[in-house]
């Protein structure tokens, strides 16, 4: 399983609170994504009224005007003493508006969720190194050459991958179709919406599959010849990154959309429509340069070696922008790999677009913090200290992006990323 410090920090707040651990879906506590300086990384209602179908009816004494803490005969001191216990405590706790806002240590944190990523690394690459029988295209689902099926054969597979990590047991029967019935006697169906025009409205039935690919990859070409001067190579090399940069831009396309929904797709190569998978992948290439950097510098003795992350001073990440990427992306990414699937009795979702706009957002503070912060400094005893946990930063980084494009099973993004970092210069432009 994954282990998921968000997850963990709200049960123990849950049974802080209510004497015992419960499941409780909704946002009761909240976990923030944005100003977290301000108001803290989480957040909870003080008041019994949001609170009174789990407490105990002695306790409220009919009585819903007293606030929650209250009623527990609790207060924060209290809070942020007893959290000192918990693998990440609390360091400080207001109110304001009648919600309990809570900053959590974030030097704990990191430790910890550092050493769970590593964890979850190889729990995802074993898992995605098996095999499962029970997802399966719908065989009434006739293969054609249309873009409607590029996107069934596409979101099969990586409905196969969010199974496999969500360990679900092996009983269970999915079909993955574009009918909204199936002959298949099955209560468990994936259904894959219709890939439409967005000029026509209609289903894309005119281009093929093989020529939307082509369409992508032309696109990526003419932005860097003519919009932006750059001169396009007929190497091999430069082809190749091509080809590969626009079926994952394609793939990438067809996923951001949820996939019981329809996708307007842009035909026009003029459109720009690419530019969401290249920019992640450009981030990608920007992290795989700065650890080659790295890597070849210490080679030349410029750098001493990297120490391990137990002996790192991580306290020293106090960027905010680092803390975001922190919490936000790097502690949060086992929620988002469990709310990407939801298998019970009467549902069956899968929402791979979920991680495809958890990649688009983490790109944006990744490109935003690169371009803010220099990474690699030069090697004064004072520096390096910083340069190392940062470092440490970047590798982690660098395998959840990983991890997510493998997940959508973006062709190739592993050999792909020799070429860009040939190619990276050139690919600034495109991205821009």
């Amino acid at each position: 399983m994954l282990q998921d410090d968000v997850i963990t920090f709200i049960t123990n707040l849950y049974i802080y609170l209510l004497g015992e651990k419960k499941h409780i879906s909704g946002l009761l506590i909240k976990k923030h994504t944005g100003n977290l300086q301000q108001q803290g990384d989480f957040s909870f209602p003080n008041t019994v009224k949001s609170w009174q179908e789990f407490l105990n009816c002695d306790l409220l004494q009919n009585d819903l005007k007293v606030s929650l803490l209250q009623c527990i005969k609790k207060d924060l001191t209290n809070l942020i003493e007893t959290s000192q216990n918990w693998d990440i405590p609390i360091v400080k706790a207001t109110e304001l508006n009648e919600r309990i806002h809570l900053h959590i240590d974030r030097f704990k944190a990191v430790q910890v969720c550092f050493h769970n990523a590593s964890v979850n690394d190889e729990f995802v690459l074993r898992r995605l190194g098996e095999t499962t029988n029970v997802i399966n295209l719908d065989p009434s689902c006739e293969e054609t050459s249309c873009v409607t099926y590029l996107r069934l054969k596409i979101l099969l597979k990586v409905v196969q991958n969010l199974y496999l990590l969500n360990v679900y047991p092996e009983a269970t029967d999915i079909i993955v179709t574009w009918k909204s019935r199936t002959n298949k006697l099955t209560n468990k169906t994936v259904f894959c919406g219709t890939v439409l025009n967005a000029k026509t409205g209609s289903k894309e039935n005119a281009i093929t599959a093989n020529e939307y690919i082509s369409i992508r990859q032309n696109e990526l070409t003419l932005i860097a010849k003519h919009k932006y001067g750059v001169r396009v190579s007929t190497e091999a090399k430069w082809k190749d990154f091509i080809a590969s940069l626009g079926e994952s831009a394609v793939a990438f396309e067809l996923l951001q959309t949820k996939c019981t929904s329809p996708v307007k797709i842009e035909f026009d190569a003029s459109g720009g429509s690419s530019k969401g998978a290249a920019f992640i992948l450009y981030n990608c290439a920007r992290l795989e340069t700065i650890l080659r950097t790295f890597n070849e510098k210490v080679n030349e003795g410029v750098y001493p070696q990297l120490p391990p992350l137990g002996e790192t001073n991580l306290s020293l990440l106090a960027d905010e922008d680092e803390w975001n990427l922190i919490f936000n992306y790097i502690m949060g990414l086992p929620s988002l790999l469990k709310n990407s699937v939801e298998i019970d009795k009467e549902k069956c979702e899968f929402r791979p677009h979920l991680i495809c706009n958890f990649l688009s957002s983490m790109v944006k503070i990744l490109s935003q913090y690169y371009r803010r912060v220099r990474i690699l400094t030069e090697p004064r005893k004072h520096l390096l200290p910083v340069m190392f946990a940062r470092i440490h930063l970047i590798i982690i980084l660098n395998n959840t992006l990983k991890k997510c494009l493998r997940i959508l099973n973006i062709k190739s993004v592993a050999q792909m990323y020799r070429i860009f970092i040939l190619f990276s210069r050139s690919l600034i432009f495109l991205l821009q």
